[in-house]
């Protein structure tokens, strides 16, 4: 369960780093709890609609387990939020994934390594 800094973090700062379009705000269901989640997340947006999210973080952060466990989620950039359906990023494209992420988010993106990507596709 998230601290109450993590919390506010993600409720208010997050929210304002969202507005800014450098961060979207991933939903998704709890993978315990079954209850609804939400996180700011670093993206990178592609032309064909999908998008594009990695864990900074070699442990699984709550939202990857969601993720993992239901991939239907919602991703809101500058307050305009999707339905998306996750899917995690195979071995054959993890390369060229994180060297998007990399040029897209800078040196932000440099620990992206070691966690999991994903890539968010619209649904119908």
């Amino acid at each position: 369960m998230p601290n109450a800094l993590t919390r506010t973090f993600n409720s208010i700062g997050g929210s304002l780093m969202a507005r800014s379009g450098r961060v979207g705000i991933l939903g998704t269901t709890g993978a315990k709890t079954g209850l609804a989640r939400r996180a700011p997340i670093g993206f990178v947006a592609h032309a064909d609609g999908t998008i594009l999210l990695g864990s900074g973080s070699p442990v699984n952060r709550g939202w990857t387990v969601n993720l993992k466990a239901s991939p239907s989620c919602t991703f809101a950039i500058k307050g305009q939020e999707l339905r998306y359906r996750a899917r995690l990023v195979g071995p054959d494209e993890r390369d060229a994934a994180l060297a998007e992420l990399r040029a897209k988010m800078g040196g932000i993106a440099e620990r992206s390594n070691w966690g999991d990507l994903f890539v968010l596709e619209p649904e119908a």
